[in-house]
């Protein structure tokens, strides 16, 4: 017949297995005090450069967005711009036909109501510079303007429309310009954030304590370098 176990040996050894491998698991994933500042300072640098991350290519996004509707003002801008710039062409044939036929009759002894009909045919623009031009007596001052055309009174308001929308459309393609290296500065930081995340989180794979330290190091230099770096970033 059998003896009956003992119940209290029994007990002992699996006591002692448990012992076992309640210490194994201990051993392994054990980290030493000294070590624990370097875990704390991996895990606080993986949060912030993950926002950080995140803010970056936000702004990123939001700068591109501000680079097209720049782009698209100026190319408008610049439409605009032609449009009013041949219409100051077409103003100028229009005001340049019309004072030739105005000298033809002029110095053939025309009619004076046929003088005054082409005078009044003039465009305002022109009628106010062809006004001042006869001021000056241009027959009898040799000094004077030539034609009206060379008065400070003739301006075409065209022309000076068109300066304005090509000044405009200059002015927002330098803004496009500015927001799309500013949105390639946020991608950079996004991709120093990045290697900021890979230096801290393989920290943890390597069980040296110098090599942890070494890589949390790297990891926090390069997160401040970002912060750096975003700080003199403008915010949309």
């Amino acid at each position: 017949m059998l003896e009956d176990a003992d119940p209290i040996r029994g007990g002992s050894e699996e006591q002692t297995e448990f012992s076992g491998l309640h210490d194994a698991i201990q051993t392994f994933t054990h980290i030493d005090p000294p070590d624990r500042w370097v875990e704390l300072l991996a895990a606080t640098i993986l949060a912030l450069a993950t926002i950080a991350s995140a803010w970056s290519a936000y702004q990123a996004t939001r700068w591109g967005g501000v680079q097209a509707d720049a782009y698209a003002h100026a190319g408008a801008a610049r439409a605009e711009s032609v449009r009013a710039s041949d219409l100051a062409d077409a103003d100028l044939t229009i005001d340049v036909e019309y004072f030739a036929i105005w000298l033809d009759e002029a110095g053939q002894g025309g009619d004076e109501q046929v003088l005054a009909l082409l005078e009044r045919a003039f465009r305002p623009e022109f009628a106010t510079a062809f006004e001042a031009w006869l001021a000056t007596d241009p027959l009898e001052n040799q000094d004077g303007p030539a034609t009206p055309f060379d008065m400070e009174e003739y301006v075409l308001a065209a022309a000076q429309e068109a300066e304005e929308l090509r000044s405009e459309a200059e002015a927002a393609a330098a803004v496009a310009v500015d927001a799309n290296q500013t949105g390639d500065n946020y991608v950079l930081t996004t991709v120093l954030f990045a290697s900021v995340l890979f230096f801290a989180g393989i920290s943890t794979k390597f069980g040296g304590r110098w090599v942890r330290i070494i890589l949390v190091i790297l990891g926090f230099l390069a997160f401040f370098a970002g912060v750096v770096l975003l700080l003199t970033f403008p915010v949309h």
